[in-house]
């Protein structure tokens, strides 16, 4: 990765940040926290994130490595008796469904190709492989950017859920079941926000998916449809369900470094979430693709570093943190940070 070098906020920047009353899991009581926005960056990291703005069409060539890496994933699943190298199959298979579908969001910010009409393609062949309609996936997700962790968010976990299931029982079934229910909900919900156009491609979508899956077991035995695609797509459900509630869950609003979280992880799961782990800069920053996405996180961790920002190692530290939240009880407008930001308040 290309080294961008280290920006500092500066002692006068510093001293002139406003703050916000906020609760944290784990802090008694409500703290200051920085109250930083995208004025705090200065013109020389502005220049490198607009440099970063570029379509490089070369990356998402990974496309067809996915696919690739899918039909390994077949193979290994179908061509042995032994469980271990089946289910090794199935999980390399739920991985490259998982990476198919981020490259899918890509699409709906219109970063898989300058031509729009391939763009589009690439995203609905990229969402069939989840069982998504990319254009109704864009429809609720550029409402989601445009008004994130309000009550307009139409992925809003605490928004969205019925006030009458207690938030820590809507959390689990977001963690255990979410997907499931996204893939129900999505086509209804997003034709709602689309206008007659995309109205139309989402219906062609749903009815272009539906012809696939009567196709391929029309031709394949379900033992085959089973270990090939429906067992992944079940991996890449619970790994979304996990990406999906690390990025907003227990954030707050008011603030674009807390209103969602990054989780950087590490090499392969970067690989087959094509970056979407850093979920604080795609949020900052969407104009940017998703292979400059850890150079932005780089490039912004003076602001990082200042906001207190939700930046996790891991998912398994992130879960551990969540399941310790939700023994302590889960609250609105409460938020979850790492341990390292929760020492600088006194816990």
């Amino acid at each position: 990765m290309e080294n961008h070098g280290r920006f500092d906020l500066g002692p006068s920047a510093s001293a002139s940040v406003p703050t916000r009353r906020q609760d944290i899991y784990f802090v008694d009581g409500a703290v200051e926290m920085p109250d930083l926005d995208r004025s705090s960056f200065s013109k020389e990291q502005m220049a490198i994130i607009k440099s970063l703005q570029q379509l490089d069409t070369r990356k998402n060539w990974k496309i067809l490595l996915l696919f690739g890496l899918w039909a390994i994933g077949i193979w290994l699943s179908l061509a042995s008796p032994l469980l271990p190298v089946t289910w090794t199959g199935i999980a390399l298979s739920g991985c490259s469904i998982t990476g198919l579908t981020v490259l899918m969001h890509e699409a709906c910010h219109s970063w898989l190709s300058k031509n729009k009409s391939l763009n589009r393609w690439l995203g609905v062949l990229c969402g069939m492989t989840g069982l998504v309609s990319m254009s109704a996936y864009r429809s609720i997700h550029l409402v989601h950017h445009s008004v994130a962790r309000s009550e307009a968010d139409p992925d809003d976990i605490e928004e969205t859920a019925p006030k009458s299931i207690p938030l820590v029982v809507v959390y689990y079934i977001v963690l255990l079941a979410g997907i499931y229910i996204y893939l129900g909900t999505v086509a209804v919900v997003g034709y709602q926000h689309a206008n007659t156009t995309w109205r139309k491609r989402i219906l062609f979508e749903v009815v272009l998916i539906a012809a696939t899956i009567a196709l391929v077991l029309w031709f394949f035995p379900v033992e085959v449809v089973l270990k090939a695609w429906i067992f992944p797509i079940l991996v890449a459900g619970q790994l979304a369900n996990v990406r999906g509630l690390a990025e907003h869950g227990l954030t707050t609003s008011g603030n674009r470094f807390s209103e969602t979280r990054t989780v950087v992880s590490n090499g392969f799961v970067r690989f087959f979430m094509s970056n979407s782990n850093f979920h604080l800069e795609h949020h900052l920053f969407p104009a940017i693709p998703w292979y400059n996405l850890r150079k932005l996180h780089t490039i912004i961790e003076p602001q990082r570093l200042a906001s207190s920002a939700s930046i996790y190692s891991g998912y398994l530290p992130f879960l551990w943190d969540f399941f310790k939240s939700t023994w302590a009880g889960i609250l609105p407008g409460k938020s979850l940070v790492p341990p390292h930001v929760r020492e600088q308040y006194g816990r």
